[in-house]
């Protein structure tokens, strides 16, 4: 006898999975979304960073007795003229240096008496970039007090620290996979054992195991996908909030990243069903 698949459903909603299954997906959801954001985020704020420091170098200028800062900044600026792969070298003066460091120290606490070095920004090319040793050693004999500053152990540390929130991320978005694996077997099995008179008779008046198993797909793919839904508008609410203070989280191309995580658990959802179902119906003929 062969059963097609009807509209009306043959298991009772009540008897399956409802709102424990729902509000634990739309967790895993929100938590999904919220670990993958701020990977994403970490990764577009650390490339701008990474990239901003690459366009740029600087030389700080210290006494150097009996020479001051001031008694070597010419030779510095002789030197960054005629070395190959500096596009352009500019002085900040003392307004650049208090907006670098009131960050640090506080607003209008950089008094007229705190003595602050000559600071040079460099603008280089590729060719510097190679051979910022050689540079380093030229300004440091036309000049004692000269320092290059590549930023390269900022860039390091920078970098080592993206990677590390990247792979917490991917940690949480396996953990969040494996419970709400957890979660929709123990929701399968229950489903199962509590329309377990119901699958009987539908084995007896000839229903396949697809069939059946195709019912509690539907009804757990749609119940996962909703909750996952919400989970993500939840989510994507809390990075939205917070645009003021990140940009990129008001971006359309960073929202449109998290739209996969609903229909991912719902894959999850029909994979993990699908497989369990069989494997029950089969172990009970």
């Amino acid at each position: 006898m062969k059963v097609g698949f009807r509209s009306s459903p043959i298991l009772p909603r009540a008897s399956l999975a409802g709102p424990t299954l729902g509000a634990v997906t739309m967790v895993m959801s929100f938590l999904a979304c919220l670990a993958l954001g701020a990977a994403v985020l970490v990764g577009l704020s650390s490339d701008r960073w990474l990239s901003r420091a690459t366009s740029a170098m600087t030389v700080q200028i210290l006494d150097a007795p009996p020479l001051t800062a001031e008694d070597q900044q010419a030779a510095v600026m002789r030197e960054l003229d005629q070395f190959p792969g500096v596009v352009a070298a500019r002085i900040l003066d003392r307004e650049d240096m208090i907006d670098l460091l009131e960050p640090w120290l506080g607003v209008g606490n950089v008094t007229e008496d705190l003595p602050l070095p000559v600071l040079i920004e460099i603008t280089p090319d590729d060719r510097l970039k190679a051979n910022s040793d050689a540079l380093a050693v030229s300004l440091k004999a036309v000049a004692p007090g000269a320092h290059l500053d590549t930023h390269g152990r900022w860039r390091e540390t920078l970098t080592q620290t993206a990677n590390v929130l990247k792979f917490l991320a991917g940690g949480v978005l396996i953990m969040v996979a494996f419970a709400t694996i957890t979660v929709l077997i123990f929701a399968t099995r229950a489903g199962l054992l509590a329309n377990a008179e119901i699958l009987e008779v539908l084995h007896q008046i000839g229903a396949y195991d697809r069939f059946i198993a195709r019912h509690f797909e539907v009804h757990f793919i749609r119940l996962t996908f909703i909750s996952a839904l919400i989970g993500g508008l939840l989510a994507g609410s809390v990075f939205a909030l917070l645009g003021t203070l990140v940009p990129d989280a008001h971006n359309p191309v960073f929202f449109a990243l998290l739209l996969p995580i609903p229909f991912g658990f719902a894959i999850l959802s029909w994979i993990v069903t699908r497989h369990y179902v069989l494997r029950s119906l089969a172990q009970q003929v």
